[in-house]
């Protein structure tokens, strides 16, 4: 039976996700995108409030790890800001993927705590599943989003960069990925072991999946990501029954993956091509 106090966040995490709605829809012109933005901020501003206000009528374990959330909002706002004034406009793009990396290994943290804290007994199939495709799919998008903002800025060198057997070695990581995310639905008691292999295995998939990728097809590669991100905070929504993380990620993978459609059909590339690894320049 939910408590009051649990309806009460269940709206206004509700009343978020429509803040976050109406945020999107404001940004589809120039002209009301400034409103947009600032909405979908006060969205965010009080589910983030409404957190605070759940955890402090029901109590947590530990003082520390208030004053790490509040030290890690303090940190998180003032780079923020920082970004915001200092980036310059022709820069935005690898700011946006570096910010797509923040919030790919976000989402994979919270997926991979969800996991290792709730007792052995616990583990439902259902969490196992949803809280491992949000590790496979941000620990991908944390890694990716690195490689693509560093081709951005010059860090890594913009040209394909292809080994032998790219497309063998690609298969192999892809398949051994999900293999370990299978070993840990089936055994949930080695949940350290196979979550481990699942997050090393998915990071150097997403490395070797953008590196032979060429910096003029980066921008397609950073909405994909994009759009993997929010996949990987809906899977943690639904891992951890948040309704204001499960709508803002649905929101962001749809969006993400109509902007790669868009994208890609302006760049007379199918998507298709995108998904699979088939484009970028590869040579003569």
């Amino acid at each position: 039976m939910a408590s009051t106090l649990d309806i009460v966040t269940w709206f206004v995490y509700v009343l978020s996700a429509v803040l976050f709605v109406m945020g999107l829809h404001y940004m589809n012109s120039p002209k009301t995108a400034r409103k947009g933005n600032t909405v979908s901020a006060v969205g965010m501003v009080v589910a983030i409030v409404m957190a605070f206000i759940h955890m402090a009528m029901t109590g947590v374990e530990s003082p520390i790890a208030v004053i790490v959330l509040v030290v890690g909002i303090a940190i998180g706002a003032l780079v923020g800001v920082w970004s915001a004034l200092k980036v310059h406009m022709t820069d935005m793009p690898q700011l946006v993927s570096v910010f797509n990396t923040v919030g790919g290994g976000a989402a994979a943290l919270v997926a991979l705590n969800d996991i290792l804290t709730v007792q052995v007994s616990a583990l439902t199939l259902v969490l196992l599943i949803t809280a491992g495709l949000g590790i496979i799919i941000g620990a991908v998008t944390f890694t990716g989003s690195l490689i693509a903002a560093g081709k951005l800025q010059g860090i890594v060198p913009g040209r394909p960069i292809a080994i032998k057997g790219q497309n063998a070695l690609n298969t192999v990581l892809l398949i051994a990925t999900f293999a370990a995310f299978i070993m840990l639905c089936i055994q949930p008691e080695q949940r350290v072991l196979w979550s481990i292999v699942t997050i090393v295995l998915a990071c150097a998939y997403g490395v070797f999946f953008v590196l032979p990728i060429g910096g003029a097809d980066m921008p397609v590669v950073i909405s994909v990501l994009n759009a993997c991100t929010g996949t990987a905070v809906a899977m943690s929504g639904l891992a951890i029954d948040n309704v204001a993380l499960i709508v803002a990620g649905a929101l962001v993978g749809s969006a993400g993956v109509t902007l790669s459609v868009l994208m890609a059909k302006a760049m007379n590339r199918p998507l298709s091509s995108v998904l699979l690894g088939g484009f970028g320049d590869t040579g003569t």
